[in-house]
């Protein structure tokens, strides 16, 4: 077993997130929308800023990074609870099977009660057999009924400017 600490980052992990980031797009195979500099300036931004927007753990082997698991703390109103939506969870290629997700995984689940969270949620692409396979083994519970929509970019533009429904945008 590899040793490795989870911890949360310091503005000195940044260049790590970077890395990290620019390795999951790539296993997607997704060119990443920002050069190096502009992505160590936003990510800067989002986890230091006054308007800190995300949360994340880092799995490190010294300064080597392994893995991260990216994740934002909601509010259900229906159920009047904290849960915890994981954004991403990523794990270096070279760092897989060593149990880095497990620790990463283990490690939000300890936040997540300790802020008196109810779940934690997430996602998986239905083609990514490793990942399925890696939640299937933690006692998880497949919302399979539940389908995934996104507004982003042209289409977020698009809708409210009315132009993809012009019903939708009459309501």
């Amino acid at each position: 077993m590899a040793s490795f600490d989870i911890r949360s980052p310091g503005p000195h992990d940044i260049d790590a997130i970077v890395d990290l980031s620019r390795e999951l797009l790539q296993f997607y195979g997704v060119t990443p929308p920002l050069p190096r500099p502009d992505m160590i300036r936003k990510l800067k931004a989002a986890l230091t800023g006054e308007r800190k927007t995300v949360e994340l753990l880092l799995a490190m082997d010294g300064d080597e990074p392994l893995g991260m698991v990216v994740f934002s703390e909601i509010y259900a109103v229906a159920i009047c609870r904290n849960s915890l939506f994981i954004q991403d969870i990523f794990v270096t290629k070279r760092a897989r099977g060593l149990g880095v997700g497990l620790a990463l995984m283990r490690a939000l689940a300890e936040i997540a009660l300790q802020r008196g969270a109810f779940q934690i949620d997430w996602t998986a692409d239905s083609w990514n057999e490793e990942a399925r396979r890696f939640y299937e083994g933690m006692a998880t519970l497949l919302k399979a009924e539940k389908i995934f929509y996104r507004l982003a970019g042209g289409n977020l533009r698009q809708f409210l400017d009315g132009a993809r429904d012009p019903a939708i945008a009459a309501k």
